[in-house]
């Protein structure tokens, strides 16, 4: 055989094995009630693509349900933002990402970022690539990533490998388009008389219905409020016995304001949590990402009224309580937001 003959051959040789280390993945753009589909177990289904493309809106600010910064907590850093379908697609889907990898994974640190790098990612996917525009909640995105199933719920993540062949990206759609209408629901659409989670394993009803949606659970009351802080849960409650848990997230509301005392309702994305589950039929909770202090209902309208500058605590007077909350946080900054390129 001719020397060029041998040489193509070896050419040929590499690119194969190359491929078949770091193979192209597959991928479709799909809706999130397909991505979030289960069987009767409450397991997800979906599989027919390593990667997906799914579009909707932003519901939170990462940071305020997960503590972003580098080495926090068992998982280090963290960052979860939620985004519902549109329309006839009646799911919403979690894109998480974490920093210490190899705690569940390999156990060889290596295999997780570093405070340096945690931070990169951070400012990398915070913000759309092509504009630099910052997500905020009501933006329309399209995000692109792999999959996997995890307590309940399937959502797009990193498959807890740090390669940048696992990356996720998030692009903006449009800006601004506004938060959905926060859908009325009673704890009666939820649980059972018995105060059983109701669970339809075809996400018609129940939970799996609302899961990672916005929605407004109406004439609750919270049952016990010496519980209530950033990161804590807290039980609510109707008037017929059924009852239901309600997480915390970072916002510093839940430091400045006392909970909501009456009759309330609460506005959330309705989650679910269910580490190792065999029958995925549990778990399910509402996670309230801040609280603005308005008394009557558990939700954040983001900024309150004023439009005062310097008014720190939003108590419409600029004066030294605002100075002593400045005070206390003097030099803290947001990880992922601040100082990025």
């Amino acid at each position: 055989m001719k020397a060029g003959n041998w040489a193509m051959i070896m050419v040929l040789a590499t690119g194969l094995a190359a491929w078949a280390d770091d193979p192209i993945p597959s991928e479709a753009k799909i809706t999130h009630r397909q991505l979030q589909a289960t069987d009767q177990f409450g397991e997800g289904t979906y599989d027919a693509t390593d990667k997906v493309i799914v579009e909707g809106i932003v519901l939170n600010a990462p940071e305020m349900i997960l503590n972003p910064a580098p080495g926090a907590g068992f998982m280090g850093g963290q960052w979860q933002m939620y985004f519902q379908g549109e329309g006839e697609d009646h799911a919403g889907t979690a894109v998480w990402f974490g920093q210490y990898y190899h705690k569940v994974t390999t156990g060889d640190p290596n295999d997780s970022y570093t405070d340096e790098e945690l931070l990169a990612e951070l400012c990398r996917i915070n913000a759309d690539p092509n504009t630099g525009y910052v997500f905020h909640p009501g933006d329309r995105i399209r995000v692109t990533g792999w999959y996997k199933f995890y307590g309940g719920k399937t959502n797009i993540n990193e498959k807890h490998q740090k390669a940048p062949f696992f990356d996720f990206d998030i692009e903006l759609v449009k800006p601004a388009v506004g938060l959905p209408q926060a859908e009325p629901i009673t704890l009666a659409d939820l649980k059972y008389p018995d105060n059983t989670f109701l669970f339809d394993p075809n996400r018609d009803a129940g939970p799996e219905f609302y899961q990672g949606r916005l929605v407004r659970i109406e004439n609750i009351q919270i049952e016990n409020p010496d519980n209530w802080g950033p990161g804590k849960t807290v039980t609510v409650a109707d008037p017929n016995g059924r009852d239901f848990p309600v997480r915390l997230g970072l916002g510093a509301g839940f430091t400045r304001y006392a909970p909501p005392a009456g009759p309330i309702d609460a506005v959330g994305i309705l989650d679910q949590e269910a580490p190792d589950c065999d029958f995925c039929d549990y778990g399910y909770r509402l996670w309230v990402p801040n609280y603005d202090g308005n008394g009557l209902v558990l939700t954040d309208r983001g900024h309150r009224r004023g439009n005062l500058p310097g008014d720190v605590n939003g108590d419409y007077s600029a004066d030294l309580l605002d100075l002593a909350e400045l005070s206390e946080n003097w030099l803290r900054f947001v990880p992922g937001l601040f100082g990025c390129p």
